[in-house]
């Protein structure tokens, strides 16, 4: 055989078993369209769980109403602020029409207090003696940027401030909507024993004490000292990261924030809001409430955003310059499709609105669950094309074993 002969013979065999190979694979085709539409829908699910598992603040109702034939809401409200150096002073109330201070607290209570008075106990109404809501939870706070120093016992050491600190103010029962692992003491009080005692975080006590044992030990904020009464642990995942959660933090008391930051003409450290006017409305220019958070029974299902809506001072139904939403359920699909789509309306929409680190790691999973959404739902057009092609093949196999067997009989009958 020559040569040229030998490469043709190689050549057409190897194609006669390339042709072979790839009508075998066009038989599998079903399977590989139902194993590829099996992972898609596992790796979707499971990504869905662990993003939703790290969010536990979001969850907060569900905890509050364990045991209870009563389903519990969580809302929240966000507001506008000014600030007057950038991060490193709080948002500062602009009006009663985008703006919450602490005044309005006391009003938003009462409102909501009446509502979850309906479907309460006779005799068991009307808000607690300190003004704090029965039957239920909510808290306020904001958040803005400053330096810290370590306050030590030796006047000789040389304390390097560090900046860019984040700080949390709260009021109300913070505690009860962000759930902590403690690594040394807790919380801070509701009823406030001592104006002067803060919470750090993780980051921010291994920074300056190279321990999480620092209950007690005192830092320095704006000139003032302040006791160290607990050290909490924040998330570790990539959206934690991404959204500035595992950086230094230190939780205060709002009336903390507010009497730091009053006016340099009130040098008065008290709950007192100041009465600087504000510049066109004659407001009282104090520290904003950049968000509101509540726990609602909610008798009617999808009331409790409504309610809260009510509750607001000046909030406008046909223009809101405060925006409110329900945590409960913001993760099932049909709430993820609708802050996804249209996509760039949020962006318009949030333009005005600063929102804490917990609500951007929020938003930032539900953009991640959309994707693992449509894996799911991709997974799920294969899954349903291969089954299909699965059940033509087997006609067809069973088409021809049904002619064999009928010419194998035929020859039978013929012998």
């Amino acid at each position: 055989m020559s040569f040229k002969s030998s490469v043709k013979e190689y050549f057409s065999e190897t194609g006669r078993l390339n042709k072979q190979r790839l009508k075998k694979m066009v038989l599998n085709a079903p399977f590989w369209f139902i194993l590829i539409a099996v992972l898609l829908i596992v790796i979707g699910s499971v990504r869905i769980a662990v993003l939703t598992n790290a969010r536990h603040e979001q969850y907060m109702a569900q905890v509050w109403g364990q045991g209870s034939d009563t389903d519990y809401r969580q809302v929240t409200v966000f507001a506008r602020g000014a600030r007057t150096n950038g991060e490193a002073s709080p948002l500062m109330y602009i009006d009663s029409a985008s703006s919450l201070r602490k005044s309005d607290i006391p009003l938003i209570r009462a409102a909501l207090q009446n509502v979850v008075d309906t479907g309460a106990a006779r005799g068991n109404t009307g808000l607690n003696s300190d003004g704090s809501p029965r039957g239920w939870e909510d808290c306020y706070s904001t958040c803005f940027k400053t330096s810290v120093c370590q306050v030590t016992d030796n006047e000789s050491d040389i304390v390097t401030p560090l900046d860019g600190v984040n700080v949390v103010g709260v009021g109300g029962n913070f505690r009860a909507l962000h759930p902590f692992r403690y690594l040394s003491g807790g919380f801070l009080p509701e009823i406030i024993e001592d104006r002067y005692q803060i919470v750090i975080n993780d980051a921010l006590a291994w920074r300056f004490f190279n321990s999480y044992d620092v209950v007690g030990e005192k830092i320095d904020i704006e000139g003032v000292e302040f006791t160290i009464v607990g050290v909490v642990e924040e998330g570790t995942t990539s959206i934690d990261r991404a959204t500035g959660a595992t950086d230094p933090r230190v939780y205060m008391y709002f009336d903390t924030v507010a009497a730091l930051y009053k006016p340099a003409e009130d040098e008065s450290f008290s709950d007192a809001e100041t009465t600087t006017p504000a510049a066109d409305d004659g407001e009282a220019k104090v520290v904003a409430i950049q968000c509101y958070e509540a726990i609602l029974p909610e008798l009617v299902k999808g009331v409790a955003n409504t309610d809260i809506k009510n509750a607001l001072p000046e909030y406008s139904m046909t223009d809101p310059k405060i925006y409110t939403m329900s945590n409960t359920g913001r993760f099932f699909v049909t709430r993820v499709w609708d802050w996804v789509f249209p996509i760039g309306e949020n962006t318009t929409k949030f333009s005005a609105f600063e929102f804490p680190y917990w609500e951007i790691a929020a938003q930032i999973t539900t953009d991640k669950i959309a994707v693992d959404v449509l894996l799911i739902a991709g997974g799920g057009v294969l899954l349903i094309a291969g089954g299909i092609m699965a059940l033509l093949r087997s006609r067809k196999l069973r088409k021809v074993i049904e002619a064999v067997e009928e010419e194998s009989k035929t020859e039978e009958d013929s012998l």
